[in-house]
């Protein structure tokens, strides 16, 4: 599986989204944007994942995060524990400068909770429920091993490569 991590911002993100799930099509795959926003009283931390699933098992993949985030972090909470994004912009949907968790499925939408406590909630939180979906060992999501700069780099090429592949998205 390949995974790509990019710095971008607003609508460049849209046209990296677009691109990533074009490609994937091509493969018989969906793209999973997992996001997580974090300590953002500190310095802003936001992570993206883009994960390749296989389209059989993608259309399965809502109900299971549905219930996934529905049954996470604290019981009582004061927010809205699941927010649904489809047809709506993220950041409309998600209270400004609060921790939060989304999902999207391919550029289609998907969900989002607002983290009450971020403590109990695990930045691998999305990735462990795609990989029990796909049945993948754990190391892959909990303790994944370091990249070292030779594969970070070849990952950059290959973004690179895919990047001018599709020129006009």
């Amino acid at each position: 599986k390949q995974w790509y991590q990019r710095r971008v911002r607003g609508s460049e993100f849209s046209v990296v989204k677009s691109l990533l799930v074009r490609k994937f099509a091509e493969k018989k795959l969906d793209a999973v944007f997992l996001e997580f926003a974090s300590r953002l009283d500190q310095r802003r931390h936001v992570f993206v994942d883009c994960v390749p699933v296989p389209v059989e098992d993608a259309t399965m993949l809502p109900a299971y995060f549905k219930k996934a985030i529905l049954e996470s972090d604290v019981e009582w909470a004061q927010n809205k524990k699941l927010v649904d994004t489809r047809g709506k912009n993220l950041r409309k949907c998600v209270p400004q400068g609060l921790p939060y968790f989304s999902v999207e499925f391919g550029v289609d939408g998907g969900f989002a909770h607002v983290i009450e406590e971020e403590r109990l909630f695990k930045r691998y939180f999305g990735l462990e429920i795609i990989g029990g979906v796909l049945d993948s060992d754990v190391v892959l999501w909990r303790n994944p091993p370091k990249e070292t700069g030779e594969g970070i780099r070849y990952k950059k090429q290959v973004f690179e490569k895919l990047a001018i592949e599709f020129p006009d998205v």
